[in-house]
């Protein structure tokens, strides 16, 4: 074996194994709209939102609103999709959720705070 073909093994399978231990959001299947009712705004932390509703998809700061912002995916039934916004403030309390249907699968852009 060559020592370029030995390189090129090595860079692929380390390209594998960071591919591997990335950032891995709960599946949306497994998220219940319930889970987003035991949140307590000021009291809530976000290891008891990442506990109870499982990990985002995404997270966002926002420092001049003094906000962070978590991003899911979940279903109602078993046919709608929900997007939901969970807040948190600065100091990573629990503020509050909004919802609405997702537009990717409902073609509509109406929802609810």
């Amino acid at each position: 074996m060559g020592k370029t073909t030995l390189i090129w093994l090595v860079v692929t399978a380390l390209f594998f194994l960071t591919a591997c231990t990335g950032y891995s959001p709960t599946p949306f299947y497994m998220i219940k709209e319930s889970a987003f009712s035991n949140l307590k705004p000021g009291i809530t932390t976000k290891a008891d939102v990442r506990a109870q509703v499982g990990v985002p998809l995404s997270e966002g700061i926002y420092p001049r609103q003094g906000e962070e912002v978590w991003d899911y995916r979940y279903l109602e039934g078993t046919t709608v999709r929900m997007l939901a916004w969970v807040y948190f403030d600065s100091k990573g309390i629990y503020k509050f959720t909004s919802q609405r249907l997702d537009p990717a699968y409902t073609g509509s852009s109406s929802g609810t705070r």
